[in-house]
């Protein structure tokens, strides 16, 4: 046998020896705690319910809404798109705020009025709901650039949605 043979037979003896110290563990599995029986699920007769005129418990714990209204709200570099927008008291309103500004990509929503504070990452929206509880005017802004909006909410239902500048 020559030298490079008897390392290759070494090679392979410590690789068996290495292989064969190995132990192999089995995943166990409890199975005392399964469910040996399975009740079947049945309709229920929709004739016995109560009068639609009681009210429900979901309807008793969260105040009737109309349906939510969507606003856009643009931070460009030269400013707020709109920079005063006008809501109605008591309704749903969902804020999609954009940054769109070329020079500060990374920048600040805050609108204190309802607590709400955001990262706004250029072309990404951030998006939440306000349900104005009070009238009178609150304002928006950036403190990075120091501009600002402002909201109007008013206590009547000929109210425009949104306005522009």
């Amino acid at each position: 046998m020559n030298s490079a043979s008897i390392k290759i037979v070494r090679i392979f003896s410590s690789a068996l020896v290495f292989f064969g110290t190995m132990s192999v563990k089995a995943w166990e599995i409890d199975m005392s705690r399964r469910q040996l029986e399975f009740t079947e699920v049945k309709e229920v007769d929709q004739s016995n319910r109560a009068p639609a005129s009681e009210t429900s418990v979901f309807e008793s714990l969260f105040e009737p809404t109309g349906a939510t209204q969507d606003i856009v709200i643009l931070n460009t570099d030269k400013g707020f798109v709109p920079e005063t927008i006008t809501l109605r008291k008591n309704q749903v309103y969902r804020f999609h705020v954009v940054n769109v500004n070329e020079k500060n990509k990374n920048i600040s929503f805050k609108f204190d009025a309802f607590s709400e504070n955001h990262n706004t990452v250029f072309g990404k929206p951030k998006v939440f709901q306000v349900q104005p509880k009070q009238d009178g005017i609150f304002s928006f802004h950036c403190p990075e650039t120091e501009l600002k909006g402002k909201v109007v909410i008013i206590n009547s239902d000929r109210g425009i949605a949104t306005s522009g500048k």
